[in-house]
């Protein structure tokens, strides 16, 4: 469990978006096999949906730290 700490603690939203612009711009460019364009796919569909588990990870310590509660 210490271990999933850590990866969340190194996870950085403003790389993950930086990453995601460079697929989008290779994928764009259309200039990759379809194998590596289907790789690259993947790769930005799991850091989108890091990003999202990281956004909602922080919108519930807003929640909690605003003494609001959504429920």
């Amino acid at each position: 469990m210490a271990d999933n700490n850590k990866n969340k603690e190194e996870f950085s939203i403003e790389t993950a978006m930086k990453r995601l612009e460079e697929i989008n711009a290779t994928l764009a460019g259309g200039d990759i096999s379809l194998k590596d364009s289907l790789a690259l796919y993947q790769e930005g569909v799991k850091i989108a949906g890091e990003c999202k588990e990281n956004l909602e990870g922080i919108e519930k310590e807003i929640i909690i730290l605003s003494g609001e509660n959504k429920e």
